[in-house]
């Protein structure tokens, strides 16, 4: 009994830090105290009311860095869209709700047909 406890204690504990160390894994972090770096993490963790925040104290404009800024040689977007959990929802509060992810394609040549 006390063995067969130990045992399912010991599974419990081991799975749980297994799972602990795959998410430190995956915590950004950044490598500089540029404000651009900042401006990376922040809008890569996914909260609007801290993108808010960082993009006033930041001083730029949401175009601005919608344009200009670049994480790991990456366009910001890119960035948000690459490791952020809602990126949608991060990349529209640096466009104001431009921000699109849908890709339409036309057949010029049917649609050239069609006249």
């Amino acid at each position: 009994m006390m063995n067969t406890f130990t045992k399912t204690l010991a599974t419990i504990t081991l799975s749980l830090s297994t799972i602990g160390m795959a998410n430190a894994a995956d915590s950004l972090f950044a490598a500089d105290d540029s404000v651009s770096s900042k401006l990376c993490v922040v809008a890569a963790q996914g909260s609007k009311i801290q993108l808010h925040k960082s993009i006033k104290d930041s001083g730029l404009s949401k175009s601005y860095i919608a344009e200009n800024v670049t994480c790991n040689d990456q366009n910001i977007l890119a960035f948000v869209q690459d490791y952020a959990e809602d990126p949608d929802k991060m990349n529209n509060v640096l466009t104001n709700g431009k921000f699109n992810t849908n890709v339409e394609i036309i057949d010029l040549a049917a649609a050239n047909t069609k006249k």
